[in-house]
């Protein structure tokens, strides 16, 4: 009786996986808005047998808005499993027999 040894192989699927951060954006409109005043003056005289100066102020509050886009962005990590061919061998032994004379 002789063992021999004999290679077998065959082609397997075998499923690979990574993960893949990617950063996602998106434009994210918002409005911004800020608070201006002027202070108006204008001098009046007049002549009266005296002359007579007076000052008159105002001051004005007025709201300018603009929407401005923000850009936010999130980091996302998606897995991907996809199947690649592989091949799978193993060693088999059998034996085999001679017929003797």
């Amino acid at each position: 009786i002789e063992i021999v040894p004999r290679q077998e192989c065959k082609t397997i699927q075998v499923p690979r996986t990574e993960s893949v951060p990617e950063q996602k954006c998106n434009q994210v409109p918002e409005q911004k808005c800020e608070t201006k005043y002027e202070e108006k003056c204008h001098t009046e005289y007049e002549k009266e047998c005296e002359i007579k100066y007076e000052k008159e102020c105002s001051t004005t509050y007025e709201e300018e808005c603009e929407t401005v886009n923000e850009q936010v962005c999130d980091t996302v990590t998606e897995t991907k499993t996809d199947y690649v061919t592989a091949t799978e061998c193993n060693l088999v032994t059998e034996e085999q027999c001679h017929d003797v004379p």
